[in-house]
């Protein structure tokens, strides 16, 4: 779900999109045909299949509308057209916890386990001092691979509840409040907290919270309750080639991560939404919500508010957040006091899908170019990954001929090296397994979902490394 952020500063970017924007001095003239025609060109500069705009400036909607298709049938995107929208996602669940908040269920500086009893890490008194607060910023000590690893462990629970089990035996990085670690476990965490204090499922406490409100006709948790919503499909980069997937029909939906990620949403009813959190819309936003703002920094410049990273390195805050599944690229960004709206929804990812999102996003407020395609250098990256299980391969074949030829005496040194060889790829092998997680903070499963191009190559490279040290292991005890 969530989506999906260093490489792991990398994939922090990837899931939530914080990097510098500042606001335009003079944004007040804004040419719709001339922005149109740019949107079209840089959707397919990016080879995105599909994409969705929407552009408000102070309440008025300057532009929604969809580009290219929807899915593999040629179904053209509308503003209607529902997206998943990934971790955009994080800043409703942050509005119904203030929602809450004001109607006396919780305090936003209560311990978690306050009211999710069942809540623990590996350290109890670590965890036990883990607050809504600190779950909602970000501050938890929860880690980016913890959250993009989360999975149900107790087969007698299902949904929110089954993943905040799995985190029982999770290590924090860091003391509770004392550091910013983007974790989609925070609000998988605060999602099973919704259930539990509102008695009513995440899906009925959004759709009754935000979505009827606000008349989002086209919005829904994870599954459709029409199937006359239109769903864009996502599609996957393969080495850089855009390839529709989705999960089989028949399996059963997995709800564990759907506060991380879980919202989809038409490009029309999310520039709504964004509009009315911007503008503290009453439906929605309760009196008292001092919170929703309040930026807690992490750097000089960037912070994270109630469900949305703050830029403040310009005149203006600027409020963004964007969202990474498999097969989906969004970014939603607003400019409180400039009255500024702009929402980006593409159905394309992968290693190299360039930042489409935000060179819209740019162009629409008026700021320095971006370019939407992924830069020459990192296409090639992608293609030179292939080559290195092609050259294990190619070790791994003359590694074989040589156990099926007479053996040769070989000198002391040279079975030495050869031992060290294969020791040294078994090294290599571990080190690749972890540093992949590390790296990227996923799973393997995860990194398939998000990256399959990269995570077979790995995949496939560490098997025929194994393979390989098997290999010079049997030359030298065969003797040469």
């Amino acid at each position: 779900m969530m989506k999906p952020k260093k490489m792991t500063a990398v994939l922090l970017l990837l899931l939530t999109g914080p990097q510098v924007i500042a606001v335009p001095q003079d944004a007040d003239d804004f040419d719709v045909a001339a922005f149109d025609a740019a949107a079209a060109g840089m959707r397919e500069d990016a080879g995105a299949p599909g994409m969705a705009v929407a552009v408000l400036r102070n309440g008025q909607s300057l532009l929604a509308r969809g580009y290219g298709i929807a899915g593999p049938g040629g179904r053209p995107v509308t503003a209607q057209t529902a997206f998943q929208t990934g971790s955009i996602t994080k800043s409703f669940v942050a509005l119904v916890v203030l929602q809450m908040a004001s109607e006396g269920k919780l305090d936003l500086d209560d311990p978690v386990v306050r009211h999710v009893p069942t809540f623990r890490t590996a350290s109890r008194s670590q965890s036990d001092r883990i607050t809504v607060d600190h779950l909602v910023t970000h501050h938890s000590g929860l880690t980016t691979l913890d959250g993009n690893s989360a999975k149900a462990t107790d087969a007698g629970l299902s949904g929110p509840a089954a993943a905040v089990a799995g985190l029982a035996g999770v290590q924090l990085s860091a003391d509770p409040g004392s550091t910013f670690q983007y974790s989609n476990a925070n609000y998988i965490l605060l999602s099973h907290l919704i259930e539990v204090l509102d008695n009513r499922s995440f899906e009925q406490a959004l759709r009754a919270r935000i979505f009827e409100p606000l008349g989002m006709t086209n919005s829904f948790v994870q599954v459709p309750p029409s199937e006359s919503i239109p769903v864009a499909t996502g599609y996957r980069l393969w080495f850089g080639v855009p390839r529709a997937w989705q999960p089989e029909p028949d399996a059963e939906p997995d709800r564990s991560r759907i506060g991380a990620g879980g919202v989809l949403a038409s490009i029309e009813d999310l520039a709504r939404y964004v509009e009315a959190v911007r503008t503290r819309d009453p439906r929605i936003v309760p009196e008292g919500a001092d919170r929703l703002f309040v930026i807690k920094p992490f750097n000089q410049q960037w912070g994270y508010a109630y469900g949305w990273f703050t830029n403040s390195g310009g005149d203006h805050p600027v409020f963004e957040h964007s969202g990474f599944t498999p097969g989906f690229f969004t970014l939603a960004t607003m400019v409180p006091a400039k009255g500024d709206v702009v929402v980006v929804l593409t159905n394309m990812s992968g290693l190299a899908h360039g930042d489409l999102p935000r060179a819209v996003t740019h162009a629409a407020l008026g700021l320095e170019p971006v370019p939407a395609a992924a830069p020459f250098a990192a296409k090639i990256a992608i293609w030179s990954v292939v080559m290195a299980p092609l050259g294990l391969l190619l070790l791994l074949f003359k590694t074989g001929r040589r156990l099926f030829i007479r053996p040769q005496p070989m000198r002391r040194w040279l079975l030495g090296l050869n031992v060290a060889a294969a020791l040294g790829l078994a090294a290599g092998v571990y080190i690749a397994f972890v540093g992949f997680q590390k790296m990227l903070g996923v799973s393997f499963p995860t990194g398939y979902a998000f990256y399959p191009d990269l995570t077979v190559t790995t995949v496939a490279a560490m098997a025929l490394a194994l393979l390989l040290a098997v290999g010079r292991l049997a030359v030298v005890i065969r003797g040469g």
